[in-house]
């Protein structure tokens, strides 16, 4: 009995020698993970901060006047940012500073946003080593690319529309809202130009200083308020015009932008009928001019075609539609719907190669149809092969390789006729949008085609009223890949 006590009692004595060896190992270890785990908290938080203030910065940089006054509010922006996200005394942090950096010369047409922050994290546990608090350092970092953006405006007929409670027609609010769009971007950094359509193009190339009067007082701004809305809708020319642009600045180091804003169809071709007259005294080779399907409110494509009319315009001022110089002894030369009178059938690909041809068996039936080219009366036919090739050259567009222009579109719906409205699928295709895969048959198998391409957005504006907000919406879609 004695000895059973005796081992009981030095059982008890290993069992206090070892729970105290295990507690000196540990309660150190415990310590020290408590205090890692604050500091990771703090540095995931300090992190976090510090890439918002850097994406903040670089999206600012399109504000201002100069390349100073950018990078001035790209500072602004990212210290308002960074305070914004981490609070003062976070986990009982102290010290915590932030610099901001903008580097506009190490990349051409690229500039970096640099944000380096540090903060002292409190130790606990760890303080028996007479250490109270350790520094912790984060970089975050962000870019925006320079832009050379083509903008695209339709300002065809059916833009005179009288918007409801605003007492503005269409083109108006348009008007408006494009010019503040233009505020988006950086003046002696990025290139804007301009493409201003009907049945016939006006353009003006891009430029770097888009806000400053040239030698006859234009600027970007003051063209887009002096135009004027009448025609038909000639998409794919005007598509061309913004791309023969883009490839002349040919920058490989800038994003390459068409940004088109359209209420309608396509409606317009433009091509050589010389080879396709039934008058074979109209006109002098070659017969290059728009040929637009007639659309009137009631029904689907009704009315009459028109043409020939000149497809380049020198002028905002007016966009009335006019007939083409070498317009000799024919029908149309008098009236525009004269023009079956003249021209046998339409062509299988417009001026620029673009196909008229369109898909087949796909619905509903105005869209991607293939064309009756053999009766140019039939203005049915005509819009389905404006509307081909609008789509084709918008296809020939995302498959340059070097330069790889993205395509952005605005439809502007609601304020016209229902059968005149633009289509969001063709528009949602000719950006490439990638909700593309989640719209009904074909937008899947268009996703699918074009995945490859440059994928830009597409935004709906139901009526002219919430135009603006398109352009926002389209806007920050563009913001956010030149951060990117």
């Amino acid at each position: 009995m004695q000895l059973t006590d005796t081992r009981r009692k030095r059982s008890k004595g290993v069992a206090v020698i070892l729970t105290t060896l295990t507690l000196a190992i540990t309660l150190p270890l415990i310590g020290l993970g408590f205090d890692v785990a604050t500091m990771y908290l703090i540095k995931s938080k300090l992190s976090a901060a510090a890439d918002a203030a850097a994406l903040a910065g670089a999206r600012a940089l399109s504000q201002g006047d100069n390349s100073a006054a950018q990078s001035a509010s790209a500072i602004a922006a990212a210290d308002n940012f960074f305070s914004g996200n981490f609070p003062s005394g976070y986990w009982r942090s102290r010290g915590v500073t932030a610099s901001v950096a903008v580097d506009s010369a190490s990349t051409a047409n690229y500039r970096t946003v640099t944000v380096t922050a540090s903060v002292q994290a409190p130790l606990y546990f760890l303080r028996v080593f007479n250490q109270q608090y350790a520094t912790l350092n984060v970089t975050g970092q962000a870019g925006r690319r320079d832009v050379m953006m083509m903008l695209v405006l339709d300002r065809s007929n059916s833009m005179n529309q009288i918007v409801a409670g605003t007492g503005l027609s269409a083109c108006a609010i348009m008007k408006n809202d494009a010019a503040a769009f233009v505020n988006y971007f950086a003046p002696g950094r990025d290139q804007i130009g301009l493409v201003v359509f009907s049945g016939s193009t006006y353009y003006y190339p891009p430029t770097t200083g888009f806000t400053t009067p040239d030698a006859n007082g234009n600027t970007i701004p003051s063209l887009i308020e002096s135009i004027t809305c009448q025609g038909s809708t000639s998409t794919a020319e005007a598509l061309n015009v913004a791309y023969q642009q883009v490839k002349a600045v040919g920058s490989t180091s800038r994003a390459n932008i068409i940004m088109l804003m359209t209420d309608g169809l396509p409606t317009a071709i433009t091509a050589d009928f010389w080879g396709l007259r039934s008058n074979s005294s109209c006109g002098s080779s070659p017969l290059k001019g728009v040929f637009a399907g007639g659309l009137r409110a009631g029904s689907l494509f009704p009315g009459s075609s028109l043409g020939l009319s000149v497809d380049t315009q020198t002028t905002l001022t007016t966009a009335q539609d006019v007939v083409i110089p070498n317009d000799g002894g024919c029908h149309f030369a008098a009236n525009l719907g004269l023009v079956s009178s003249d021209i046998a059938s339409l062509p299988t690909a417009d001026y620029f190669g673009n196909s008229t041809q369109g898909y087949t068996a796909l619905s509903p039936a105005y869209r991607f149809a293939p064309a009756n080219l053999a009766d140019v009366s039939d203005a049915q036919g005509a819009v389905y092969a404006a509307i081909n090739a609008a789509d084709n050259q918008a296809t020939a567009i995302r498959s340059d390789a070097t330069l790889r222009p993205t395509i952005y579109t605005i439809g502007l719906s609601g304020d016209g006729a229902l059968d005149q409205n633009p289509d969001g699928l063709l528009l949602m295709k000719m950006a490439n949008d990638p909700n593309l895969a989640g719209q009904a048959a074909p937008g899947p198998s268009f996703y699918r085609s074009q995945s490859g391409q440059p994928q830009g957005a597409y935004a709906n504006a139901p009526s002219a009223a919430q135009l603006a907000q398109a352009f926002d919406t389209i806007a920050r879609q563009i913001a956010v890949r030149l951060s990117q």
